[in-house]
């Protein structure tokens, strides 16, 4: 008995079959245990072995130290996260022989042992949902009236209490208010909005949390210290994370891990018995997202589909990956956010970095409604590569980094004179001015104040900015021309699928501050003229140009993609008008 107590007290559990009066190294023994499941055999036999749930397992020690326990509990949670075995644990601390209340439950005293060992007659388990009608309730409540066999109070343990029937229920109540002075009820359930209000008031309620990965790794590497396994760090993460949050199931992948890999786990064996993909994948298809590389994703989408991938879960893990980038973004410094490894933490703070907090919840929108398609399309992969293209086909807007500041052509010309934007000029009576936006800054532009300059309005063709120097910058076709390379540069170095589009385009003509773009295809033309990405255009060309420009999207056929050298048509009755219409980018109305 000795040895056992010493067994018990460090942590190595004792078979509830095995007899205690036989030598410890008998051959059956060994073997009984070696076929019992590693979640069974691991059952936490202390309340120093309860595994993540800290404050309930504090509440209860102190109930137990001060004897202020209740008659009845109401253990709620996620499956495997320990409410039956706390309830073993009550049962054990409420009955223990132990002459010190802060000690209990010992496990070596004769009550303990007991109830460990699964032959204690007053620890009475029932399943609600196989034992869920009112007949099983009123047997129930005809014993329960009888003293304890052996131990100091009777303890039932009803797990599943949700699936009981109605009229089970009202059966219960009056029992469950008023048990006799013996009786302890614990109620188990993962629904604990199906249990009736009258039953949760009579019940003192413990809400058990999910157990994070970082506690889940480190039972897994206990149990395969102890059971002599040999098992990479990696591969438990693997096991921790398939578990989400329930200890049982991961003890119980362990158990399968170690059939098939014959006592030597790695990452690999996790993944060709589990069929977890690669974790590195999703991350290497979030790269391609930030970088707006769509022939990359569609390349990893194949070699999944060659791979025999379920997509299904992939898009589950990589929707899992964006939300945790969101959470980061949000709260750079919050790790207990997100349940993660240091390394995959940082990696998600990485890529976090390189991307706005918009465009990460509008690839969660399209992503996350992706599950449904790929479930019922015939298609395969289709569903998963049209969402790729939506979400690369919308403006990527990617965190400000430092970078040189650029130089205007106007800027060039006079280094001691950078030119700002026109001036606005009065309304003439038959037009309505729309006031023109001003050119965002960015961070790097000299922060000095421009110098002041004077605009002259002329109808024309182009126009004239005039400093006070004295010095002329004409806007002509053949100046925009040559800023036009450097303004895709720019463009680029924001979003290079906005770049790839405006490749295809060229400016066709200029007239006043506003510049046609001729392009060759309408798809181009049409996605540059969305109103986000036309401005967000206007912005670099603008900055490149040193003046506020306006773009026109058209057709390469088009009367504005023809040469704008041409001399212009005879005036009209209303040419005046329009012209200075279009020079300040306002409305003729009447």
């Amino acid at each position: 008995m000795t040895s056992d107590n010493n067994r018990a007290r460090t942590g190595v559990p004792i078979d509830a079959s095995t007899d205690q009066t036989q030598p410890a190294n008998n051959s059956d023994n060994a073997s009984s245990n070696r076929s019992q499941t590693l979640y069974r055999k691991w059952r936490s036999q202390t309340f120093q072995e309860l595994v993540g749930q800290d404050a309930i397992t504090r509440t209860l020690q102190n109930a137990i130290a001060s004897g202020r326990t209740g008659h009845a509990y109401l253990f709620c949670g996620p499956r495997g996260t320990g409410k039956t075995s706390t309830g073993r644990l009550l049962a054990k601390a409420v009955n223990c022989l132990d002459p010190d209340p802060k000690a209990r439950p010992c496990d070596r005293c004769e009550a303990c042992r007991s109830i460990a060992e699964a032959r204690a007659m007053d620890l009475i388990e029932i399943d609600a949902a196989s034992n869920r009608g009112i007949d099983e309730i009123r047997e129930l409540r005809d014993k329960i009236n009888f003293q304890p066999s052996f131990l100091k109070k009777k303890v039932y343990i009803i797990d599943e209490v949700h699936m009981m029937t109605e009229p089970a229920f009202n059966a219960l109540l009056k029992t469950l208010e008023e048990p006799p002075p013996h009786a302890i009820f614990v109620l188990a359930t993962t629904d604990p909005q199906d249990v009736p209000a009258t039953v949760v008031s009579r019940c003192q309620r413990f809400d058990f949390q999910r157990i994070s990965l970082d506690q889940i790794v480190g039972r897994l590497q206990y149990v395969c210290e102890q059971e002599n396994i040999q098992a990479d760090k990696a591969a438990l993460e693997l096991v921790a994370r398939q578990a989400t949050g329930s200890l049982r199931d991961a003890l119980s992948l362990l158990d399968q891990l170690i059939v098939y890999s014959g006592g030597n786990i790695t990452v690999e064996a996790v993944r060709l018995m589990l069929g977890v993909m690669n974790t590195e994948a999703v991350a290497d298809f979030v790269d391609s997202l930030i970088a707006a590389d769509m022939g990359r994703g569609l390349e990893q989408i194949n070699r999944l589909v060659q791979a025999g991938t379920d997509l299904k879960r992939f898009n589950r893990e990589l929707v899992e990956h964006l939300r945790h980038m969101m959470l980061i973004k949000v709260n750079p410094n919050g790790k207990e956010t997100v349940d993660l490894t240091a390394e995959a933490y940082q990696r998600l703070r990485e890529q976090a970095g390189q991307i706005e907090l918009n465009t990460i919840v509008n690839f969660l929108k399209i992503f996350s409604a992706v599950d449904y398609n790929l479930k019922v399309s015939p298609y395969g992969q289709l569903p998963l590569e049209i969402a790729l293209m939506e979400s690369l086909l919308q403006p990527v807007v990617y965190a400000q980094v430092s970078a040189p500041a650029q130089r205007s052509y106007a800027e060039a010309a006079r280094p001691a004179a950078p030119v700002s934007r026109p001036a606005p000029v009065p309304a003439q009576p038959e037009v309505a001015a729309r006031k023109a936006e001003p050119v965002p800054i960015r961070p790097e532009e000299p922060k000095q104040a421009p110098e002041p300059v004077k605009v002259v309005a002329k109808e024309s063709e182009t126009v004239v900015v005039t400093d006070e120097t004295g010095e002329t910058v004409v806007l002509e076709l053949a100046t925009v021309a040559q800023a036009w390379p450097q303004a895709l540069r720019s463009i680029e170095a924001q979003s290079k699928m906005t770049a790839a589009l405006l490749r295809e385009a060229r400016p066709a003509s200029v007239k006043g501050n506003r510049v046609a773009l001729a392009f060759a295809y309408s798809f181009h033309r049409d996605k540059i003229n969305q109103e986000a990405t036309r401005r967000n255009v206007e912005d670099h060309f603008s900055r490149v140009i040193g003046q506020r420009i306006i773009i026109d999207c058209v057709d390469e056929s088009g009367p504005a993609g023809g040469n704008s050298g041409a001399a212009p048509k005879a005036p009209q009755p209303d040419d005046r008008a329009r012209k200075r219409a279009d020079f300040f980018n306002a409305r003729i109305l009447d």
